[in-house]
């Protein structure tokens, strides 16, 4: 909804100033004409200028801060403490004060009456959709506490995983990042002298040496319009990448990308049968649990094809049969899910999958390095290799001369 502000004569003749939350502005002349008022003016309500809610949106939270939170607040809930009197209590004990205002204003929002999970999807940029989908799927199943313990593992999950991928790339990044610092240097100052000296000599330039020489030229002699160029390219990047297209894009390639591929399938597999299983063990029908996996399993593709198997099993096919049209979906996977179905165990099967996945996704992620090291060696080859030729094949031809 949006939020007006409108200027109204009541049937007393009393004028007034008042903000409107509606969908249209046809909403409020509708309910202006049921209350017998006048509008005299409707435009769109703006916020006054707050330097703390600035400052807020800059500070971003943690997440750590995060599972803490969703841990201690499944412990409460679970103990039988309510949901109001749970953040008031945990409000006074988080670290930060981004946070726990935050957590007052979730508050504030339940006192006026919203549900959780709306006031959770106020916050996207400290609760994630799928944080909000979940929240939502156990407010309707009435397993709150259970859906938090679960959120709470699902995040001690993913910042174990993501540490280890910082643990894992941080020696290929420094890598990288010295060959870039050399490679630049070489083609600031080593090819330029060499370049002179063969022009000099009447030495005809091979392609890797005019290669090096226009890269240089194009920094040099150019280099605000190679500035504007890549800040654009850059800028370009980051808006296509938060288009639902380019998210699409990103979501395809890392199913694509050597050696990252396997880690981000795996993650996506654990992820797809944590929640359905939660999500079945709760109670909640089957279909709707896939609705709810669908756009929480972190990567569009696998999910529109849930999407695609929860239409087939609203027809009656079985799970197991309606995820096999999905490549992404390995067979041993399919064939454990339909034991589970078959034999009426689908929960602790999809929990056997998940676990399997789980303990995947840590030695893939253990591994990347040595995983990672026949592609540095073929980048640093190919710079190596492109310096190298661009500064002694002239050589060799000038010996050639003389």
């Amino acid at each position: 909804m949006t939020e007006f502000k409108c200027r109204l004569i009541t049937d007393d003749g009393v004028v007034l100033e008042k903000v409107i939350s509606a969908d249209s502005k046809y909403e409020i002349y509708d309910n202006a004409e049921v209350r017998k008022e006048l509008v005299l003016s409707i435009k769109k309500h703006k916020e006054p200028f707050a330097l703390q809610d600035f400052l807020d949106k800059l500070q971003q939270v943690k997440p750590q801060e995060i599972e803490r939170f969703t841990s201690q607040l499944s412990i409460m809930l679970d103990a039988g403490v309510p949901l109001l009197s749970s953040l008031a209590t945990i409000a006074d004990q988080v670290e930060t004060d981004k946070m726990k205002r935050v957590i007052q204003s979730l508050a504030e929002e339940l006192n006026s009456g919203s549900s959780f999970s709306q006031a959770i999807r106020k916050y996207p940029r400290v609760f994630s959709l799928m944080y909000a989908n979940m929240i939502e799927a156990g407010e309707k199943a009435g397993v709150m506490d259970v859906i938090l313990k679960r959120l709470s593992q699902f995040i001690g999950s993913e910042l174990l995983i993501r540490d280890n991928l910082k643990s894992a790339l941080r020696y290929p990044i420094i890598v990288f990042c010295v060959l870039i610092i050399a490679f630049t240097g070489a083609i600031l100052f080593v090819i330029p002298r060499f370049a002179n000296l063969y022009l000099s000599q009447g030495v005809e330039l091979p392609l890797p040496t005019r290669i090096l020489i226009g890269i240089n030229q194009a920094v040099t002699n150019y280099w605000l319009y190679t500035l504007i160029a890549v800040i654009t390219v850059v800028i370009g990047i980051i808006y296509f990448v938060r288009t639902p297209t380019g998210k699409k894009t990103i979501d395809f390639i890392k199913l694509k990308f050597p050696v990252f591929k396997r880690i981000f399938l795996s993650n996506t597999m654990a992820r797809f049968a944590h929640m359905l299983e939660t999500l079945s063990r709760s109670g909640i029908q089957i279909t709707s649990a896939m609705k709810t996996v669908e756009k929480t399993v972190g990567n569009i593709i696998i999910g529109e094809d849930i999407a695609a198997a929860r239409q087939k099993v609203e027809e009656g096919i079985a799970i197991a049969e309606a995820l096999s049209s999905s490549k992404y979906f390995p067979a041993i996977t399919l064939k454990m899910i339909s034991v589970g179905e078959k034999s009426g165990a689908l929960d602790e099967m999809l929990n056997k999958v998940a676990q399997q996945y789980d303990s995947e996704v840590e030695h893939l992620t253990k591994r990347l390095t040595a995983m990672i090291e026949p592609m540095m060696i073929v980048v640093i080859g190919a710079f190596l290799l492109l310096i190298a030729l661009g500064i002694f094949m002239p050589m060799w031809k000038l010996y050639e001369v003389f």
